[in-house]
């Protein structure tokens, strides 16, 4: 059992595992990387937003006002 395993054995192993964990570790920063980007790209998207309703507001009522300035010089 444990007295079959050489130290090389135990090395090669340790070597072994050591890579996954380093891929691991990368693959997870990647990741992470990722969700930060996206949290970035939703905090622009919250601002566009904030912006946007306003806009439209004004938007409107200028359009209304046209519209009505329309309808008035017709008659």
């Amino acid at each position: 059992m444990i007295e079959d395993v050489s130290h090389k054995d135990i090395l090669n192993r340790l070597i072994s595992v050591e890579k996954k964990v380093d891929e691991v570790h990368t693959e997870t920063r990647t990741m992470v990387h990722a969700f930060e980007a996206v949290q970035g790209a939703f905090t622009v998207l919250e601002w566009i937003a904030k912006a946007a309703k306003p806009l439209l507001w004004v938007a409107g009522v200028v359009t209304a006002i046209s519209i009505m300035y329309a309808e008035h010089k017709s008659k």
